[in-house]
């Protein structure tokens, strides 16, 4: 279906975009403050969608704000904080329901947008900061979130081999940031963080669903361009892969029940069409419950609990990660790339292409089941540079060939391995 996406320019900086669906009863109401991933400010700007969210000047705290959200029919307010290659997506959003469906017919989407607006513009501020019990709330809700990681091997795995692989580029800061610098946030830094955005950031307004986005445009866009950003630039596309230097390996011990094996990839310099055949090859090889990893490494040969690929258009990389144990790793490791070898000399039948493509249109139709997923879908087409709908996509991995395929897969080159043992004692690095 299309959705009837269009993107409107209020600035350099700024835009206004959305995205209608009918089939919704309701709307979501976005700003996204989008910053280059930096270890120093990381932290201090994660914190800050969710101080946000706990009021404003109008609903100075969180009684008086759920009084009003629950005036609009029990509107909620959310604050998320995600990566996308190089940039840091700072997210507060409203979701409620649309006009048609409110029992006196009440203008929701004016109500939401000016309500939005108030949260994102007009916070409660404290002697030039933000007020000390919200903040020090949301700075150990944020240290919980990022030591939460840890509790995760297989995320923080993949983090891990994403910093072995990007080196001290900004692809390799993790969204959240760490934990010393996440302490050391304060009322007067986040604040001071919050001013930096607003002045600096790239911003993006996003309304999703099925009713008119007039009222929104008019109500965001006026309070929105009334601020003074003479310190805002394009982000720009995201900035050059580190250049390719051998093979980075590093083993990491852990008291764990299970190894984790992380192997990260370069997938070369590739046009659009050629990602494309990337994230079909990529689904093949280990994305869904008949591919080559999963078949082979784990049913056949039984070297792992799990073994999946992904790829990462953002940054043009693709991640093979998976769950073994310390004494297969080599073999795993062998086999997974044998694996891709396979793909490389075209050793697949034109079953397993076709098959893939339908497990992947099934992901692709599966975005449009919420207002969220289709705000994400679209909110990276436009960090990417499209304007691109699922089906326009769909159609797209539909038309890759095998000799697409392979062609791809032969662009694709080891550049980390990283392996989080279980029981081990010793830290090993190295550069080969």
């Amino acid at each position: 279906m299309d959705h009837g996406f269009k993107r409107e320019r209020i600035s350099d900086t700024i835009h206004f975009s959305h995205i209608t669906d009918t089939k919704f009863k309701s709307n979501r109401i976005s700003v996204c403050l989008i910053t280059k991933l930096s270890p120093e400010k990381a932290a201090v700007n994660a914190v800050v969608p969710n101080i946000l969210r706990l009021g404003c000047k109008n609903c100075p705290d969180f009684t008086a704000l759920n009084r009003r959200l629950g005036r609009l029919y029990g509107a909620r307010l959310y604050g998320d904080v995600t990566k996308y290659a190089d940039k840091q997506i700072l997210v507060v959003s409203i979701k409620g329901l649309d006009s048609r469906v409110t029992i006196h017919g009440e203008d929701m989407v004016r109500e939401l947008s000016s309500l939005l607006c108030d949260i994102v513009l007009d916070p409660v501020i404290e002697n030039g900061a933000f007020p000390e019990g919200a903040t020090a709330l949301e700075r150990q809700n944020l240290i919980d979130t990022i030591e939460s990681e840890i509790n995760d091997k297989r995320v923080f795995a993949r983090a891990r081999c994403l910093e072995l692989l990007f080196g001290g580029a900004p692809q390799a800061v993790r969204p959240y940031g760490d934990v010393e610098h996440a302490k050391a946030i304060t009322p007067r830094s986040a604040y001071e963080a919050y001013c930096g955005l607003l002045k600096n950031a790239r911003i993006e307004l996003l309304f999703a669903g099925s009713g008119d986005p007039a009222a929104a445009k008019e109500t965001l866009c006026a309070r929105f361009a009334a601020l003074d950003r003479p310190q805002a630039a394009p982000l720009g596309q995201p900035g050059s892969a580190p250049a390719a230097g051998g093979i980075a390996q590093q083993t990491e011990p852990m008291d764990v029940s299970q190894s984790k094996l992380v192997m990260g990839f370069w997938c070369g310099d590739t046009d659009e069409q050629e990602r494309y055949a990337l994230r079909l090859m990529s689904a093949m090889y280990g994305g869904t419950p008949s591919s080559k990893l999963f078949l082979n490494v784990r049913e056949k040969l039984s070297l792992c609990y799990y073994c999946a690929s992904r790829y990462d258009k953002g940054n043009n990389i693709l991640l093979v990660d998976s769950g073994v144990q310390a004494e297969k790793k080599e073999a795993a490791q062998a086999e997974i790339l044998r694996q891709l070898e396979a793909i490389q000399n075209g050793e697949f039948t034109d079953e397993e292409l076709q098959n893939t493509k339908l497990a992947m249109n099934t992901g692709f139709a599966a975005t449009t089941d919420s207002l969220a997923g289709i705000e994400s879908w679209y909110l990276t087409q436009i960090l990417s540079g499209g304007e691109n709908a699922p089906a326009y996509e769909q159609a797209k991995i539909a038309a890759v060939t095998r000799g697409q395929v392979v062609a791809a897969a032969k662009k694709v080159t080891l550049g980390a391995v990283y392996f989080l043992k279980e029981n081990g004692e010793h830290k090993e690095e190295s550069k080969q």
